[in-house]
């Protein structure tokens, strides 16, 4: 990328891996083209949080990558009600109510951590311009970008000019995911032999993946589409 250090002298990239479909295809992605000098995973009190630090250790060990776990306790308390672990809810006395309306259930605002990924980008950049790590990779793509404006190419290229000024070395934003839906990146994920059993992209903490969040819905909806074109199945499981 323009005004990236060179290669030669770079110990590769630093990838945000929260464990889910985007985040574990964006690694494989990279990892077909260049090291990966870690992977970070930020635990911020998110309901889903066990199972995604159990599937981000078994990607990390999957792909022999050192991984740091990012705990930010007090990003908890910002969180929407959606991502609020529901004991939580409960001692508040605070509604466990589902959306009435799919419009309802894919509303931005109900899964909207304030900043989150501009704040994770800005740590991962603490560890790149350390690791002397040219880059940091995050799954930003095209379906999610429609609604959510940190998961645009804009956005990627925003944080890289930030980071001009903010790292001495330059750090630069990747986002190889960015302008693939969801079934692309399934087919994507397929051709890196992605071990799709460890991904975690569901919002809840049940024993499998709900199949009924915004997120699982997507993933849902993606694997059918790939199915039906091709006949080739992802193995992603849902309730």
């Amino acid at each position: 990328m323009t005004g990236s250090p060179s290669s030669s002298a770079s110990n590769g990239a630093v990838v945000l891996l929260s464990g889910g479909l985007d985040s574990t295809v964006a690694l494989a992605d990279v990892l077909s083209r260049q090291p990966v000098a870690c992977v970070l995973t930020f635990d911020y009190g998110q309901r889903a949080a066990a199972h995604e630090l159990k599937a981000t250790r078994a990607i990390a060990q999957h792909y022999g990558l050192t991984h740091h776990i990012i705990p930010l306790p007090w990003l908890s308390d910002l969180l929407p009600k959606a991502l609020t672990p529901k004991q939580v809810l409960q001692d508040k006395g605070l509604s466990l109510a589902a959306p009435a309306t799919e419009a309802e259930l894919f509303d931005v605002n109900r899964v909207w951590v304030p900043n989150r990924n501009g704040l994770f980008l800005n740590i991962a950049a603490c560890f790149a311009e350390a690791l002397k790590a040219d880059s940091i990779v995050f799954g930003a793509n095209a379906e999610e970008g429609v609604d959510f404006p940190d998961n645009t190419e804009t956005f990627r290229q925003k944080m890289s000019d930030v980071f001009a000024y903010s790292t001495l070395s330059g750090v630069q934003v990747q986002a190889p995911l960015v302008h693939l839906n969801k079934t692309e990146i399934i087919e994507r994920g397929l051709a890196l032999k992605v071990p799709f059993e460890w991904v975690w992209s569901c919002y809840e903490d049940a024993e499998i993946q709900c199949g009924q969040c915004p997120s699982c819905i997507r993933v849902q909806n993606a694997q059918r589409q790939l199915e039906a074109q091709t006949g080739k199945a992802a193995g992603l499981a849902f309730q």
